[in-house]
């Protein structure tokens, strides 16, 4: 009777251990890039969060993920001068795999949106886009962006858990102005 038990409880034992290849554990973790931005360029490491600032159209940057998986989800608050729409691109410059889409978010809060999947292997180059479609004003074009306190450059790269930041980019009607700031733009990510 005992060895019998024992074989019943080995056996439940092996059944319930969690499988790192179920599909159902490898959800859209929109967080994944929101929680490495914040805590690679936070106040502690002598950034200043601007939520309305750098008057360009295009804000982007390059981070390259290591990890498997795919880009599932984009995170933007448009700035309170701005309730359109905003053109999302997400290039993955290693195999050219993209996607781009129309969005418009919520000025209130961060706010995370359902992509197409953009797949990534791990040590993939990733480049990230918001541009402003119609303003008609300049002020319309601010986003929000972490800033050197000290107001120098932004000294990539900057490696936050998988993600190593790399570089950032503003341009349109003016610019472009490389490296002077890292734009909050998260990303979602489901790790295969």
């Amino acid at each position: 009777m005992k060895t019998i038990l024992l074989i019943i409880l080995t056996t439940v034992l092996f059944v319930s251990c969690d499988n790192d290849n179920d599909p159902t554990n490898n959800v859209c973790d929109d967080n994944y890039v929101n929680t490495l931005i914040t805590d690679a360029f936070s106040a502690t490491n002598g950034y200043d969060d601007l939520p309305e600032f750098m008057d360009l159209k295009t804000h982007q940057y390059r981070i390259k993920i290591n990890a498997d998986g795919e880009i599932c989800s984009v995170g933007y608050q448009n700035p309170s001068t701005w309730t359109g729409n905003y053109i999302i691109e997400i290039i993955n410059e290693t195999t050219n795999a993209s996607y781009s889409g129309t969005h418009s978010f919520s000025q209130a809060q961060l706010d995370y949106q359902s992509i197409t999947p953009v797949a990534v292997s791990s040590g993939d180059i990733i480049k990230v886009m918001r541009t402003i479609a119609n303003s008609t004003s300049l002020n319309e074009t601010v986003g929000r962006i972490l800033r050197k306190s000290d107001f120098t450059n932004v000294p990539y790269p900057i490696t936050q858990g998988n993600v190593e930041f790399l570089s950032s980019d503003f341009y349109g009607s003016g610019g472009p102005v490389p490296n002077f700031g890292q734009p909050y733009i998260p990303l979602g990510f489901k790790v295969n």
